[in-house]
């Protein structure tokens, strides 16, 4: 009995072993899957600094175009994602991921074919739109294939793997725009996205499981949520870009000033939408907690200098210093690895040190624009790579010391059915004040070059206006808590 019974009693193991093997290969190319949705968004929005001069040359773009290549992109995606994070609620993430990623790699092909700037802008706003409806399933589809002991390491895996596409999107677009592909210019660098979509498309399709069926309570849509914060966001961010372009007549100020009633209207809708018993865009009680709504300004602040940054420098190198594509690229690598370097040591450092981490990244960032800007006056016309090096490396650090602290401290008072909601929230600020930067930032710098100013002095008063956006932070950083909810995470 026992020799019939032994080897059954091994294959049944045997067949365990394989079933649970098989399963863990499943999840891991889910996992792969997912991560290449957020490296193809994460190399679109750091190439196309890059490949902006590029843009300009070949297409007669004005200044004010170029910066809606650019904001146009992030503007989108910010308008939609908390929507697009509710579509996957109710029509499935699975379904909304496929719908995302195919539109990505539609647009993108689109972009790359622009004959114009405005086909150029209005290529680059749908893939934004396309952006938000990727972005927000990922996370639901990992949670759906993982138990909850393995969610935490295969989240874990995001930050290198971000940090690796953040250092090398620069680089690569700047390789492509100087190669020159077929003639191609700068519209190689929208190529990058097609093999990768399509391949993401396939995996999806194979690996992702399908979608459960809701019962009769299935959360439903708010379309005018949906449009009152998508109209706000535009009355803000418009008149920021287009006003220099038509000399700053009074209703671009009166559109400026619209988006706050706007905003307030928005607000008032969502807590009567939920007084009525139906599901708001956006969990109204989450702004009654002071630490998550002074982390939406505290985050308005510090991204718009980021995005300013980034646009002013890379229009410095490039249209004032002649710096080759790939040349600008390489210039942002310190950032990049003092980034990395940032986000290791306050990962950690936050649970003994909590809040003060956030704020030694925030100086550490203010001091470094500072730096820079007294870099790009001091240097002038002869400015290297190497001269820039040290005080970006500087600001680099400072961001990844923020971005390690500041996530877990604003939901520290946030409900755990909040979460949801919070990082969907927290996720479109960040893109709008993204947005805000590139059009606040970039437009001091043409307002100063068109008032007659070299390339040096616009430059440098741009930066100096971002190192004040982050001094403003330091004091905003009190309203966060002191300290991170223990086992904190955003869905």
């Amino acid at each position: 009995m026992s020799t019939s019974v032994e080897p059954a009693v091994a294959a049944g193991q045997s067949s365990g072993t394989h079933a649970a093997a098989k399963k863990s290969r499943l999840q891991w190319f889910v996992l792969l899957t997912v991560l290449g949705a957020d490296i193809m968004d994460l190399l679109d929005a750091t190439i196309v600094n890059v490949g902006a001069p590029s843009i300009a040359r070949d297409l007669h773009a004005s200044s004010t175009q170029l910066q809606w290549v650019i904001a146009g992109y992030t503007l989108a995606m910010a308008a939609a994602l908390i929507t697009a994070g509710r579509l996957g609620d109710i029509y499935g993430h699975r379904r909304m991921f496929l719908l995302g990623i195919g539109a990505f790699t539609l647009f993108s092909g689109l972009s790359s074919a622009a004959p114009d700037p405005q086909l150029l802008i209005a290529a680059r706003c749908l893939q934004g739109l396309s952006a938000a409806v990727m972005l927000p399933q990922g996370l639901s589809i990992i949670r759906s294939v993982f138990p909850p002991a393995q969610a935490g390491a295969a989240m874990g895996v995001f930050g290198p793997v971000m940090g690796l596409a953040a250092t090398l999107g620069p680089i690569v677009g700047g390789a492509l725009v100087q190669a020159n592909l077929l003639g191609s210019h700068w519209r190689s660098i929208f190529w990058v996205n097609i093999p990768l979509g399509l391949l993401g498309l396939v995996c999806a399709w194979r690996v992702v499981p399908r979608d459960k069926r809701h019962g009769p309570n299935a959360p439903t849509l708010d379309v005018v949520g949906m449009l009152l914060s998508g109209f706000a966001m535009l009355l803000l961010v418009y008149p920021l870009i287009q006003g220099r372009d038509k000399n700053w007549p009074v209703y671009m100020f009166v559109l400026m000033a619209a988006s706050v009633p706007v905003f307030a209207a928005f607000g008032f809708q969502q807590r009567a939408r939920q007084r009525r018993g139906r599901t708001p865009l956006v969990t109204p009680t989450l702004f009654t907690k002071k630490g998550f709504s002074g982390g939406l300004v505290f985050a308005t602040c510090f991204f718009a200098a980021m995005g300013g940054l980034f646009i002013v420098l890379m229009l410095h190198i490039q249209l004032a210093l002649g710096f080759s594509s790939l040349r600008a690229g390489l210039t942002g690598l310190p950032f990049s690895l003092g980034a990395a370097v940032g986000a290791g040591s306050g990962a950690a450092l936050t649970p003994k040190l909590g809040r003060r981490v956030l704020h030694s990244g925030v100086v550490l960032m203010a001091g470094g624009l500072a730096a820079l800007a007294w870099t790009v006056t001091t240097a002038g016309q002869g400015m290297t790579a190497w001269d820039v090096a040290p005080s970006y490396a500087v600001c680099g650090i400072g961001m990844g010391l923020m971005i390690a602290t500041y996530f877990t401290l604003v939901v520290a008072e946030v409900d755990e059915h909040e979460t949801g909601t919070a990082g969907g929230v927290l996720n479109a600020v960040q893109q709008l004040a993204n947005s805000l930067g590139v059009a606040l930032f970039g437009t001091l710098y043409f307002n100063g070059l068109k008032a007659g100013h070299t390339s040096v002095a616009a430059s440098t008063n741009a930066l100096l206006y971002t190192a004040a956006a982050a001094v403003v932070c330091i004091p905003l950083g009190f309203l966060l808590p002191r300290f991170a909810r223990p086992n904190a995470e955003i869905h």
